[in-house]
């Protein structure tokens, strides 16, 4: 069975640890300094740190989406209020594991570690509800229905990933009910499934292969609520089903309120 779906959208960025020192730089240069004027200005002082502007451009969008900063492209800086108040906590906890890995190695210091590591996904988790919550950001539902379709379904492979993407095509309402048939013969190996992407500006229209599911379970995985399994499938993590079902219902819920007010 072949299928075509249009390239799906993606933030092109995790918080990986290149990342997180970036954004414990950024928050450094606006603590010690005056309000920027502009974008540009702040660009110009992150560039004397080390940061290329080009690339905190790049993850400058994913962090406004998740919640972390919030700013205006056009308008000046105010330092303070640049970082939102989970992007402070955020800072803290990135602070407080920098400083425990430079203690010595002992048991006490592995405890502490996975401690934080589990603060700092909770609040990574809710990173990522706060972006697939914001109607601005044009990959918050491809988050949304990964997590979806594995509550739904269990778990989750590349091959569905995508299969979402030609089912929300082909069924605009209902899509993740509309493919039951279709996984399970999939999964029971009755079809093969081969799916190409087409990209969005390809002037010839020519179908690229094009796939943006690892950026997709690289953050629910970074979160804690993805695993990944010998079968090579993406799985919940057990012990954070009540988080995973809340997200659920309170993306659902305003998902749901800026699709009537849209009518």
């Amino acid at each position: 069975m072949d299928i075509t779906v249009s390239s799906p959208g993606s933030p092109g960025t995790s918080f990986t640890e290149n990342v997180k020192e970036k954004i414990l730089i950024l928050f450094d240069v606006l603590e010690r300094n005056g309000n920027f004027a502009s974008m540009g200005d702040l660009g110009a002082e992150l560039q004397r740190f080390g940061i290329n502007w080009n690339y905190a451009r790049n993850i400058l969008p994913f962090l406004k989406n998740c919640g972390i900063v919030k700013y205006q492209e056009a308008s000046p800086i105010e330092n303070r209020s640049f970082f939102t108040n989970i992007g402070y906590a955020y800072v803290d906890i990135l602070r407080s594991i920098k400083a425990v890995k430079e203690e010595p190695e002992s048991g006490l210091r592995r405890e502490v570690l996975a401690r934080l590591e589990r603060i700092q996904q909770a609040i990574y988790f809710q990173c990522l509800v706060l972006m697939m919550k914001n109607p601005e950001c044009n990959y918050g539902y491809d988050f949304f229905d990964v997590l979806c379709f594995v509550v739904k379904y269990g778990s989750i492979d590349s091959t569905e990933y995508l299969l979402i993407q030609h089912e929300r095509e082909v069924h605009p309402e209902g899509y993740l009910d509309a493919m039951q048939d279709m996984v399970h013969r999939y999964r029971s190996g009755s079809i093969a499934i081969r799916i190409k992407t087409r990209t969005k500006n390809g002037e010839s229209g020519r179908a690229k292969s094009v796939n943006s599911f690892p950026y997709v379970w690289g953050n629910f995985v970074k979160a804690g609520v993805f695993e990944k399994r010998e079968d090579g499938r993406y799985y919940m993590a057990e012990d954070r089903m009540p988080e995973i079902q809340n997200a659920v219902q309170e993306v659902g819920a305003c998902q749901n309120s800026v699709h009537r007010q849209s009518k």
